[in-house]
């Protein structure tokens, strides 16, 4: 192997790189002059003025052949013919195998493992020592932070091609996430050290988890301020219920907290321990190559795992955020319900597609005279929607369909929406402990009962009908939630 001089497929590479860059550079300057100029600025001196035109519909395409050309380029440079073995690689361990004369002063630190190729790594390590003193050269290794830290004390320069084998150094290290760096008389490498990336991504999972807690908290407080001032809670599933006594409210209120403290805490107990055995995977071990393969595998697993978890959490928190919106003020009017259905049935597509679950919507009849409206606060018609729609999404397993179906209004009613889900069915004594948080639905299979909750406060305070049923067998055989509006 060369002690230092590039060999072609790798200069091939850098030229291509460095193609690449004057390409980019020469698009941004035909941009910047193809633009339209400002307009001139009255009473100013035009002496001097140069106006420049440029056509750029052929410079555009003679520009993305070039990128094409670049790209191909790229590809057959990519690297050597015959890789290395890539994976955790002692960075230390191979610059005494590739200069075992070299005077080496390693610093005490976390490690000198980084992630990579090992024929590629070599090569680096070649390349610095050639501009030292060849095999005699004083080289420095340290950790630093999250790097791995490479120093060669430059020799007399003596190669032609010095310039050139920095500046594929240079780029190697851009590839690899590190930096490459000359100070003073010394070259300097620094590499991202093996499993840094990791453990930045537990961090910033462990922020967000935090503020996740913090906002759940903060709308937890919020809705029982909301419902405390509130005059009316649910006492009935088919008929708006009449005023209740202060202390029934306050109970209302109570297991309203306890509703979504049990909630957040049955989401965020599992990413806890997810982060508890991910700290531990991460931990300082030896292994053999294959294994800690293995090991990296796994930790990108549980990484999404947890991302996946935290969004559902997000989930939640964003129907407390729809509820904090609602303001009690607000006008009570005629509100188009259908169009208030399509638009949190757009909202909540995200949410369906990760559960995989398809949400079919309907008309009844299919072409009715007028827009099925019903008489409800706007704000309040969207959270109390939104709250129904997520729950038959949430109960509904991977695979299903929740059928929602707007009836046009009929004897002297408002406009119907009904939600049937494929989840688990419910028997006709706990729909009443559902609505009111009396019990915990998972005891039945069922998701959080929050969503119910807040559908039939918000039901029950602009006197609309809110009802729990049962869902025909060919929708999926869940329940059916059924909301019926003031004309």
């Amino acid at each position: 192997m060369s002690k230092g001089k590039l060999t072609r497929q790798e200069l091939g590479w850098l030229l291509t790189q460095e193609a690449q860059g004057a390409a980019e550079r020469l698009r941004l300057g035909v941009s910047a002059l193809t633009q339209i100029p400002p307009a001139p600025v009255p009473n100013a001196p035009t002496e001097g003025d140069v106006r420049i035109n440029v056509d750029a519909s052929g410079v555009d395409a003679t520009l993305s052949a070039l990128d094409d050309a670049m790209k191909m380029l790229s590809n057959l440079h990519s690297g050597p013919g015959v890789r290395g073995r890539r994976g955790r690689i002692d960075l230390a361990a191979l610059l005494w195998e590739v200069a075992p004369e070299a005077r080496v002063s390693i610093e005490p630190g976390s490690g000198t493992e980084v992630f990579g190729d090992e024929s590629e790594l070599r090569r680096m390590l070649h390349v610095m020592l050639g501009h030292g003193s060849g095999s005699g050269s004083s080289v420095a290794m340290k950790r630093d932070g999250d790097e791995v830290v490479l120093a060669v004390a430059l020799g007399p320069d003596s190669s032609p091609t010095a310039d050139t084998e920095r500046a594929w150094l240079s780029r190697m290290a851009i590839r690899y996430g590190g930096r490459y760096e000359i100070e003073g008389g010394t070259e300097v490498l620094a590499l991202p050290a093996e499993g840094a990336e990791a453990r930045q991504d537990v961090v910033k999972l462990q922020k967000e988890l935090d503020e996740a807690r913090k906002q759940g908290q903060a709308y937890a407080r919020e809705l029982a301020g909301l419902w405390a001032a509130g005059d009316e809670v649910v006492a009935s599933s088919s008929y708006p219920p009449p005023a209740v006594p202060a202390a029934d409210r306050m109970a209302a209120v109570a297991r309203l907290a306890g509703g979504v403290a049990a909630t957040l805490r049955a989401r965020m107990a599992p990413i806890g321990r997810d982060i508890t055995e991910l700290r531990t995977a991460l931990s300082p071990r030896k292994s053999s190559p294959d294994l800690e393969m293995v090991g990296r595998l796994d930790i990108d697993q549980r990484l999404e795992a947890i991302r996946h978890k935290l969004t559902m959490v997000q989930d939640f928190v964003a129907e407390l955020a729809a509820v904090g919106e609602v303001d009690p003020q607000e006008a009570v009017r005629s509100v188009d319900i259908a169009e208030v259905v399509r638009t949190q049935v757009r909202a909540l597509e995200a949410r369906a597609a990760r559960g995989d679950v398809t949400v079919r919507l309907r008309l009844i009849p299919e072409a009715p005279a007028a827009p099925p409206a019903g008489r409800i606060a706007p704000r309040a018609c969207a959270a109390l929607v939104r709250a129904i729609l997520s729950h038959a999404i949430d109960a509904s397993p991977r695979g299903s369909t929740v059928a929602v179906s707007i009836c046009a209004p009929d004897e002297g009613m408002g406009a119907r929406v009904i939600v049937d889900d494929a989840g688990t069915a419910l028997p006709a004594a706990a729909r009443r402990a559902l609505r009111a948080l009396e019990f915990d639905p998972a005891t039945f299979g069922r998701p959080s009962g929050v969503a119910p909750f807040i559908a039939a406060e918000l039901a029950a305070g602009h006197g609309a009908w809110f009802d729990l049923g049962d869902a025909p067998a060919s929708a999926g055989g869940g329940v059916r939630t059924t909301v019926t509006f003031l004309p």
